[in-house]
């Protein structure tokens, strides 16, 4: 499971940030997961709480924001839910789309004490 990792390397990254700021606690930490990443966000959450034990993020608080994935059709101009169509606009049916949401997969906002 991919989370697993993902989850090591976001409080890595906390832990380095807190690090260079000085910071001795993580209160909180915000994340962005996008629709269209594969990433499942119940792992997200049982990882993060083993994983944060005994780093600057213990006892804190995880707050998953979950991001619909939407796409544009670069031919008529349509904005739709990608993952409900089979990769073509439900407009025109044409398969010229760009991605604008559901990729992401971020680490919004850490709240110190």
């Amino acid at each position: 499971m991919h989370e697993f990792t993902i989850v090591e390397n976001m409080v890595r990254t906390a832990e380095h940030f807190a690090q260079d700021n000085g910071i001795v606690r993580v209160a909180s930490l915000t994340v962005q997961i996008g629709a269209l990443t594969g990433v499942i966000a119940e792992y997200v959450n049982m990882y993060y709480a083993d994983l944060i034990k005994g780093t600057v993020l213990d006892g804190s608080e995880l707050t998953i924001e979950k991001i619909p994935a939407e796409a544009f059709c670069k031919s008529c101009g349509e904005v739709f839910d990608p993952t409900k169509t089979e990769s073509h606009c439900p407009a025109c049916g044409r398969e010229k789309l760009e991605i604008l949401h559901g990729e992401e997969l971020t680490v919004k906002d850490m709240g110190f004490m």
